[in-house]
């Protein structure tokens, strides 16, 4: 019996050409590679029904979703504007189609228009126009990701639980965590809005100066300007100092609170299968020499960016010329590539790898906390560590590290470059630089807590 957390999907399109057929395949390929149960007339073409119209009739009833691709001639024929005789088939369903939308009691968005380009929104038909519409590019999966957390019930965000509401103390200024709090802690606060760097400075500065609650608000306000940064290992250190230093009630409840909300995040991002795990073991591939367990770590973009740099400079070179590069390079990018010249591109592609990283070993770490660059990316810097984090600044000297940009598809982390930038496919490749003020790669010293005058 068919799952119910598989949904049934029934692709509508049109026989533009062999070339937009296969493009069709692909997609409904990738679909069923990713948790969808798509079918269309290519599956049940060699043995064909008795009478076409009532086949398609079926499949649109029983299809939990009608996926329609839409192009300029899809669009003729779903519209009744064809020559007679030609695309009988999305005549047929855009009939069925427009019909069960306009005499639907149901709520629930059935049929959702897909386009492979952009050129192409202004030919969705009107009756397709009033809910979501997609636009996915056969060949990467990641493409996929929008729709199918529609097709999957899989909302990218969730309302978090409603909890309990906490006491709350009403000021002018300060932070969170305490009423009587001394004025030098509360210019720091304000200070950390403007320039968080100095606001730290200055609290570190304070520490000296401070005793029991205040010297615990201190402790705390820091962990909260780290928090706010996205450095989560020095806010946890601090909230600890914070709890070691006789704070009082609400200091110390905003501290345990806070420490469980860094862990949480620690833990995510350190975790097997997590952004950091997923980078080191890319880079223990490259050093074992393992190619296509590395190749498998990385985006489906960066492999093409990839294949297609290598076909780029090579490509006067007589062993490339027989070929079409957009098809070589699509080739080469597969997880496992069988193109005749894939054992040339692959043994360039490892030995740069590995020139890349030959310092890279168990003993190298992450050197900073978690720094999500956007919805499904983090910025990962590894560097060498004797098992614990560390975070330096501009003041500490040169710090080896060798930075990757990470991104989740579909509930696993890939590897999708090797610097701060979004690598742009074309002839020749390309990258877009990640703004610093976005990656956030001025890395923070962690204030030397150990060295302040204990009480």
């Amino acid at each position: 019996m068919q799952s119910k957390s598989v949904p049934r999907v029934f692709i509508s399109y049109s026989h533009d050409s062999d070339e937009h057929r296969e493009r069709v395949l692909g997609f409904i390929q990738a679909l069923r590679r990713n948790g969808v149960d798509a079918w269309a007339d290519f599956f049940v073409e060699s043995t064909p029904p008795t009478n076409w119209p009532v086949w398609m009739q079926r499949q649109v009833e029983n299809a939990e979703y009608v996926l329609s691709v839409v192009t300029e001639t899809y669009a003729r024929r779903f519209n009744q504007n064809e020559i007679p005789g030609i695309g009988a088939g999305v005549r047929w369903e855009g009939t069925l189609i427009t019909a069960d939308i306009y005499y639907s009691t149901n709520d629930k968005v059935k049929y959702i228009p897909v386009i492979f380009s952009p050129d192409d929104f202004e030919h969705i038909p009107t009756p397709l126009k009033v809910t979501n519409r997609y636009l996915v590019s056969p060949g990467d999966d990641s493409s996929l990701i929008p729709l199918l957390r529609q097709l999957l019930q899989a909302p990218e965000f969730i309302p978090a639980q409603i909890g309990e509401a906490p006491s709350l103390i009403s000021r002018e200024i300060g932070s969170s965590v305490s009423q009587n709090i001394d004025p030098r802690i509360e210019s720091s606060i304000l200070l950390s809005d403007t320039d968080p760097n100095e606001a730290l400075d200055n609290l570190t500065e304070l520490l000296n100066q401070l005793r029991g609650q205040q010297r615990a608000v201190a402790y705390c306000a820091m962990g909260e300007i780290y928090q706010r940064m996205g450095f989560w290992a020095p806010a946890l250190s601090v909230y600890h100092r914070a709890l070691e230093s006789t704070p009082d009630k609400q200091t110390a409840e905003v501290a345990a609170r806070n420490i469980r909300l860094a862990i949480e995040a620690m833990e995510s991002f350190f975790r097997d299968g997590g952004p950091v795990d997923t980078a080191q073991k890319f880079v223990r591939a490259v050093k074992k020499g393992k190619f296509n367990r590395a190749w498998g770590l990385l985006t489906p973009k960066l492999r093409l960016v990839l294949a297609q740099a290598w076909i780029w400079a090579n490509k006067d070179h007589e062993s490339l010329v027989p070929f079409d590069r957009d098809e070589l390079a699509k080739s080469l990018s597969t997880i496992k590539p069988n193109h005749p010249l894939a054992k040339s591109f692959t043994a360039t592609q490892l030995y740069e790898f590995q020139t890349s990283f030959p310092s890279i070993d168990e003993t190298w770490g992450a050197a900073s906390n978690p720094r999500p660059i956007g919805v499904d990316y983090e910025l990962v810097v590894l560097s060498p560590a004797d098992g614990d984090l560390m975070v330096f600044d501009e003041k500490s000297g040169p710090v080896q590290t060798a930075p990757f940009l990470m991104r989740q598809l579909l509930g696993q982390w890939r590897v999708e470059n090797f610097w701060p930038a979004y690598p742009i496919p074309g002839w020749p490749p390309s990258s877009e630089e990640i703004p610093a003020e976005v990656s956030n790669l001025r890395i923070l010293q962690v204030p030397k807590i150990d060295e302040v005058e204990s009480e």
